[in-house]
């Protein structure tokens, strides 16, 4: 993402991009050749949204965050939000939210468009992110690619014949809630036994303090090789990618998030099982891995791009 040139920013269109996770709600204002007009910033979400009105908060930290003599002379366009959850097809509204439940059932797109005369987003995070990694990559000419986020849960992204699958109800994608045979433990979703329990940043810490506790978390993959329990915590994670390249077949494969870029993750480990559960003899023998590069403030750059996508005639 180019850095800021107010020399040349002044005055420009620009669309907000918000990035509202279960720690940190982020927000940048991006122009329409993805450059920022003001620096993003970060907040803690407890401390946003510990009251009873979210929206109103959000509508109230937009404002002051455009207050700037970069933006006073440009237009603001649209914006964008973020959020860990599901989100219905008309990009309105949030379905459920359970990292952070007092956005599930919420519309955020009607008031805020109602309040700044413009075109509102409501999406899903990790579509945002591979937005930015699309265009980090270069990967817009593919047909089809698969992305896998893997940090406190598993996020999953498809970009299928020029465009990201929402599915019939906005909700396709949720690779982390399929069901694991024999699995009983319950998941925020409400069901239990889901995929991602065994394959996220949860079962990391579980796994750390029953059984590596003596460790510091981030030098847990330096000892990978000790403990057969970490070793079934990336089986997990390449169970459920081969699942999706089996279906898929797709042109690539992104696997990033907090987890896949902590230091000595066995990143190659993970692309040989992966391989090893591929259909054979394609697609296992032509798969493309591109490793994602962790940037906290991609959601917000990803939300900008796709904005401007959907403001494009």
């Amino acid at each position: 993402m180019a850095a800021t040139n107010n020399s040349f920013l002044h005055g420009s269109d620009y669309v907000i991009g918000i990035d509202i996770g279960g720690t940190h709600f982020r927000i940048g204002a991006v122009d329409r050749t993805g450059n920022q007009i003001i620096p993003p910033v970060r907040e803690k979400s407890s401390l946003l949204f510990n009251k009873d009105n979210p929206v109103q908060v959000i509508i109230e930290y937009i404002s002051s965050y455009i207050d700037t003599e970069n933006t006073k002379s440009g237009t603001l366009r649209g914006i964008c939000l973020g959020l860990p959850g599901t989100v219905n097809r008309y990009k309105t509204t949030v379905i459920s939210c359970p990292n952070l439940p007092g956005f599930s059932h919420m519309d955020l797109a009607t008031p805020l468009s109602e309040y700044f005369h413009i075109p509102v987003v409501v999406e899903h995070d990790v579509i945002l992110l591979l937005s930015y990694d699309m265009q980090e990559y270069q990967l817009q000419g593919k047909d089809c690619i698969i992305a896998l986020y893997v940090g406190t849960g598993l996020g999953n992204a498809l970009y299928i014949h020029g465009k990201f699958l929402d599915g019939k109800n906005g909700v396709s994608g949720e690779l982390g809630h399929i069901p694991v045979a024999g699995k009983t433990d319950p998941c925020p979703c409400g069901n239990t036994g889901c995929l991602e329990l065994y394959s996220a940043g949860k079962r990391l810490e579980y796994i750390h303090s029953h059984y590596m506790a003596g460790i510091e978390f981030s030098d847990i993959f330096d000892h990978y090789k000790e403990y057969n329990v970490l070793s079934e915590f990336v089986d997990f994670i390449a169970i459920a990618t081969a699942t999706e390249i089996n279906i898929l077949d797709p042109d690539c494969i992104l696997l990033s998030g907090g987890i896949i870029n902590m230091k000595n993750f066995p990143f190659d480990d993970l692309c040989c099982r992966i391989r090893k559960y591929a259909r054979k003899p394609y697609p296992e023998q032509n798969l493309e891995f591109i490793r994602g590069k962790v940037d906290p403030f991609a959601g917000v750059y990803g939300a900008g791009i796709y904005m401007w996508k959907k403001l494009s005639p």
